[in-house]
């Protein structure tokens, strides 16, 4: 069924649906969920005439059809993690956290939480998700217009703003919320050149993280997403978007080297759990796709009872 289909099927589906949650199961138990997927809100920018943009540009299909593709390949836990530049609070806010509310209705037995892709400052991307409450768009919206390194298309002031110090200011206003977000670093050597040659994520900024704000920057990924890439008819792609070094077996080297920085953090003592998941953009049979759907490949279990709590 092509892409388009699926889509109406799902946003009819939304139409019909009950607005009411339904009630979870209380007992705790092994859930599979995916903390990084995009949507149509990932949007493509006019870098010609920046802050113009169009929706499906950079990621393709509605936060439903998302949603109806995880439940599909057993997932019980998603995040809505679009990312942007210039203005994009604007854009999660406006379009992106209704759309995920008519999918929370739509798809009641799937816990969905509201979250961002951070284009981080002073690093690469991390993924930011919001505890359930009636402030969560809010403060989703205060957190992406003051921190994101590509919410001002001023140079200027996308310089200023893509520091490192920027990133930790952010993780103590996190940190003093009364619901405090959680914070995972994506990807964090896919800009590496060579073993323990990083690029825009270091180790030691990660300890940085984790020391300004321990309940907060919490983790990161260890098996990205863009796994599909070799599976590409025409023009295929390393697993992860991994260019300048590769995956090892689709692991990140932060985690798969044996005495390697997350065998560090857990020697040290640090509570630095690792994530799974499918960084959806789009399928790798459609278009430019380099992704499996959320859970068709990978999944991040969390211990817990099925709630957003």
């Amino acid at each position: 069924m092509q892409a388009g289909i699926l889509a109406n099927v799902v946003l009819l589906l939304v139409a019909c649906a009950a607005p009411a949650v339904g009630q979870h199961e209380s007992q705790a138990r092994w859930l599979a969920g995916d903390h990084h997927i995009h949507s149509r809100y990932s949007v493509l920018y006019d870098e010609e005439n920046l802050p113009a943009y169009r929706f499906g540009g950079d990621a393709v299909y509605p936060i439903p059809m998302n949603a109806l593709m995880a439940r599909h390949y057993g997932l019980d836990w998603t995040v809505a993690t679009d990312h942007g530049g210039p203005n994009h609070s604007k854009i999660n806010f406006e379009r992106a956290y209704p759309e995920l509310q008519l999918s929370r209705a739509a798809l009641p037995e799937l816990i969905q939480f509201y979250g961002l892709e951070l284009n981080t400052p002073g690093a690469d991307h991390s993924s930011i998700i919001v505890p359930y409450t009636k402030d969560e768009s809010s403060v989703l919206r205060d957190l992406e217009s003051r921190f994101d390194a590509e919410e001002k298309w001023d140079p200027q002031e996308k310089r200023e703003r893509d520091q490192e110090i920027r990133m930790i200011d952010a993780l103590r206003a996190m940190d003093q919320l009364s619901d405090k977000p959680v914070v995972f670093a994506n990807h964090p050597s896919r800009s590496a050149s060579g073993p323990g040659v990083y690029g825009d994520t270091e180790p030691r900024e990660l300890r940085d993280w984790n020391d300004a704000a321990p309940d907060v920057a919490v983790g990161m990924e260890a098996a990205p997403g863009h796994q599909a890439g070799p599976l590409r008819s025409e023009d295929p792609a390393p697993r992860g978007w991994y260019f300048g070094y590769p995956t090892m077996g689709g692991f990140d080297q932060m985690t798969a080297r044996l005495g390697g920085f997350w065998d560090a953090m857990l020697g040290e003592g640090r509570r630095w759990w690792i994530t799974a998941n499918s960084d959806a953009h789009e399928h790798y049979t459609e278009g430019e796709g380099v992704n499996f759907w959320p859970g068709e490949y990978a999944k991040t279990y969390v211990y817990a009872n099925k709630d957003h709590a």
